[in-house]
């Protein structure tokens, strides 16, 4: 029998057990919310965290037509006014000048009464000559230049297969709000978290249809789903995200939840890319920022939330229009709108864009920014703080003339050689375009492929192909000693010196090797000018056995090329494997006066919520050249543009504007141009992607491509020729010998030196039958009255 003295121990135990359970059970309840609510708060940074362009540049000579000034303050939610703007975030436009009253920290707000100093918002004037800037003012005061703030592009979030543009909540207007509220979660500012008379009617009219019809989650359930959670239906699964729901609403205010739910939520495919959140939305169906999307458009995405794909208004408009419509509806029984509102937007017709591009700007350049974030902070707590943001180098005009530059160009292709169209998306001939500016080296434009929906590898940065000819610039710059750290005894040729140009055989690894020219030319004995820009491969090799092959990849090293280079007759015609980014900032000494950029290629500038800079990273540029040995390079590599195998491209700018260099594989399977202006450089890679022959050189295939983006950029913001460094000279040529012309020599040519390597005056001109031919010449031109 047990008695009370009995039952006291085992009635303790059992009370201890219990505390014990609660108590562990608590302590792991804590632990699991902690860990929770830290995995909420990075995805929140992250997703908070905004990635801009930068800045478009307001300074004399800028096509403000060009540019597309106007669709850019568009995106930026400045408003166009017909009178003088009052208000920060407005502008105006007349014949002869644009006045555009500006923000003053730079950030998107809500033009209106109140914005600006005390003294009204800072206003920017640009005077006009034509469609181009003449003079730049800030309030009345002139200026060199300045520039707008950066359109956002993605945020430092973005998940791989992602299209994703975050927005801030005060971008989207108060009705698209409100039906999204009205679709998902009406009393989202009344509950805490979790509605149990959501619940309750939710059961209720699953009960009464014997289906599931309505579901009882809430806003916060659904965002936290989303970030922390799997997507499974468990018991368990609902009841933590209750649970958390219920803490992060205690957690954190109404209005940040909501702008992460319109970030975070799920909106559709578009071919292998989600469509995340309602700034990718925006573009990705009806092309606008979010700021300008209708009522009609706002409730057609909130209404395919729940079913995105099976209600998409691209596959299937009619069930799209009728989720939009039932939110209509609900706005109107809660009051929201009244009835001609809804009816005005119930008439409006459901049209998308049925072939949208990215709604990501630039989509291959983002990417490669995230790597440049990866690379450089990687897990440290720099990004973890809401509200950083990242200003990389990305200029949005310039985009966009790299993308239609490519897309027209491989058109152009393929209907010109019929050979080159497939027929697959993942087989189409392919190109990657990159622009740099000179003097940084950043990355200004970046097109990694023909259609990242179709192709997200980014063959810019990560496809690695032959150069081709595009390497030789590296063998002349090894040879005529223009290297920073060259003396004299590395200068073994000039631009004028002689070199052959006939069949060469060389002995590699115990085989004959023997490197043909294009089309099996050959010219016999020329300068070293000519076999630069007529791009000879036998002369190539005769001058990179002048100077050495050692010499020739070592110049090709400090310049930039960090791919592997063995010191092998084939390196000098480009055998080995680069990339197109890195061949690119190879170029760049060549173009900015010797120096080579070293920092990162994205990234400008990172600045905290609380005004804090980071370091985006990177080293300080290494002089390479000296300054007249890039121009001597750029002298040479402008001939290729004036007499050489790019003569297609002379009409589009100025003499003495650009250089640059085509480059083509001996097997015609990687196309490529490589070239510059004073202010912008540019390369274009053409190819297939598994290497098959595409039979096209490069002045066939990368150079009509380089010269349609060159052409728009150089409208844009036009280039000046190269000016002309201390330390070069120039001199007249006699091209029969490479000497230094007479009078009495036949043909001569203006060409340029390094001070003190010009050759030795021509003797081989000059003796008695020159002078009887220079007196007969003479005198037969002053019997013409020459």
């Amino acid at each position: 029998m047990w008695t009370r003295r009995r039952i006291a121990p085992i009635l303790t135990i059992a009370a201890a057990v219990v505390v014990v359970v609660i108590g562990v059970s608590g302590a792991a309840l804590l632990t699991h919310t902690a860990v929770e609510l830290g995995r909420f708060a990075r995805a929140d940074a992250r997703r908070a965290t905004f990635i801009h362009a930068a800045g478009q540049p307001l300074v004399p000579g800028v096509s403000v037509r060009a540019v597309d000034l106007a669709g850019t303050l568009a995106r930026l939610k400045y408003v166009e006014t017909r009178a003088s703007p009052t208000g920060p975030g407005q502008f105006r436009r007349t014949s002869g000048a644009w006045d555009i009253a500006l923000r003053s920290d730079g950030e998107p707000r809500n033009t209106g009464p109140g914005g600006g100093n005390a003294q009204g918002p800072d206003r920017l004037r640009l005077e006009l000559r034509g469609d181009r800037i003449a003079r730049v003012l800030r309030n009345n005061q002139p200026l060199s230049g300045t520039a707008l703030e950066g359109e956002v592009l993605t945020g430092a979030g973005e998940r791989s297969g992602e299209d994703f543009r975050p927005v801030r909540l005060a971008e989207v207007p108060m009705m698209v709000l409100r039906a999204f509220l009205a679709a998902e979660d009406h009393r989202f500012y009344e509950h805490r978290g979790l509605d149990l008379r959501g619940l309750v009617r939710a059961a209720w009219a699953n009960a009464r249809a014997g289906r599931v019809k309505q579901g009882g989650s809430t806003i916060t359930q659904q965002l936290v789903k989303n970030r922390l959670l799997t997507p499974r239906r468990t018991f368990l699964r609902k009841l933590d995200e209750a649970w958390l729901a219920t803490v992060i609403d205690w957690r954190y205010p109404k209005e940040r939840i909501l702008e992460g739910y319109l970030n975070e939520i799920y909106l559709g495919q578009r071919g292998p890319l989600s469509i995340r959140g309602v700034g990718a939305a925006a573009r990705a169906f009806f092309g606008k920022e979010v700021h300008q999307l209708t009522l009609a458009e706002g409730a057609l995405l909130a209404g395919i939330t729940r079913a995105p794909n099976s209600h998409s208004p691209t596959t299937n408009p009619g069930r799209a229009r009728e989720r939009r419509d039932a939110v209509l509806a609900r706005m109107r029984e809660l009051g929201w709108i009244n009835e001609t509102d809804q009816k005005t937007a119930a008439a409006h017709p459901v049209r998308v864009r049925s072939t949208p591009p990215p709604g990501q700007t630039a989509p291959y350049f983002t990417d490669l920014v995230q790597e440049e974030l990866e690379q450089r902070f990687g897990d440290e707590p720099a990004l973890e703080t809401r509200g950083v943001h990242v200003v990389t180098s990305l200029d949005v005009a310039l985009q966009r003339f790299a993308e239609a530059a490519v897309a027209r160009g491989l058109d152009r292709l393929e209907t010109r050689y019929s050979r080159l169209r497939r027929s697959e998306p993942g087989d189409k001939l392919q190109a990657a375009l990159i622009a740099l500016d000179p003097a940084t080296g950043h990355v200004r434009a970046l097109a990694g492929g023909r259609d990242y929906i179709a192709s997200q590898f980014n063959r810019a940065t990560l496809g690695h192909r032959q150069p081709g000819s595009a390497f030789k610039p590296f063998v002349y710059a090894a040879a005529l000693g223009v290297r920073a750290s060259s003396d004299e005894n590395n200068r073994v040729l000039t631009a004028a010196s002689l070199v052959d140009d006939t069949p060469i055989v060389r002995n590699v690894d115990g085989k004959p090797w023997s490197p043909r020219n294009y089309e099996d030319r050959y010219e016999g004995r020329v300068s070293v000018r000519r076999a630069l820009v007529a791009s000879l491969n036998a002369a190539t090799l005769r001058v990179a056995d002048a100077v050495g092959l050692d010499q020739v990849v070592a110049t090709a090293q400090a310049l930039g090329i960090d791919s592997h280079l063995d010191t092998v007759p084939a390196v000098t015609l480009g055998a080995f494997e680069v990339t197109p980014l890195e061949l690119a900032r190879a170029y760049l000494p060549f173009a900015n006066g010797g120096l080579s950029p070293r920092g990162a290629a994205t990234l400008t500038a990172i600045h905290t919520a609380d005004g804090t800079s980071l370091d985006p990273g990177g080293e300080a540029a290494k002089t390479v050249l000296s300054p007249a040995g890039a121009y001597l390079m750029t002298s040479l590599l402008g001939g290729v543009i004036d007499s050489g195998t790019a003569t297609a491209a002379r009409g589009i700018a100025p003499a003495g504007t650009l250089a640059g260099k085509t480059g083509t594989t001996n097997d015609a399977r990687d196309a490529w141009f490589v070239g510059y202006a004073p202010n912008l450089l540019a390369i274009v890679w053409v190819g297939f992607d598994d290497a098959h022959a595409h039979g096209l050189s490069g002045a066939e295939a990368a150079l009509p491509i380089w010269m349609d983006f060159m052409r728009q950029a150089l409208d844009a913001y036009p280039a000046s020729p190269f000016p002309v460094p201390s330390g070069i000279t120039f001199a007249d040529i006699d091209t029969t010998n490479g000497k230094l012309a007479n009078r009495y020599c036949p043909a001569v040519a203006r060409e340029t030196f390094l001070a003190g390597t010009e050759p030795p005056v021509c003797t081989d001109h000059g003796g008695p039958v020159d002078q009887v031919v220079d007196w007969w010449r003479r005198f037969r031109n002053w019997i013409r009255g020459r």
